[in-house]
């Protein structure tokens, strides 16, 4: 029986570690290229969303800025197939 999405997907110790290494390698964000900081100016994002299939790897996960304005939160929304509010 294949793990469920809560059980395949990384989690506590694992997960922080994940998300200094990639912080590490590249701070930037990968959509607009705004620096962000750790650990509290960025989410660790599945390049292709675990919901489309997408493995829970390094490989497939990058940094994106959060916030009111931020790139993940935009590319969360297009992911789920909502379109743009008008006018931003």
């Amino acid at each position: 029986m294949a793990p469920t999405l809560s059980e395949a997907r990384m989690a506590g110790r694992a997960l922080q570690a994940r998300r200094l290494r990639i912080w590490t390698q590249s701070p930037t964000c990968a959509a607009c290229g705004r620096l962000t900081s750790y650990p509290a100016g960025f989410e660790l994002d599945h390049r292709v969303p675990l919901h489309q299939g997408g493995p829970d790897t390094d490989e497939n996960c990058q940094v994106l800025c959060n916030g009111a304005d931020g790139c993940h939160g935009k590319k969360t929304a297009q992911d789920l197939g909502h379109r743009p509010k008008r006018g931003a």
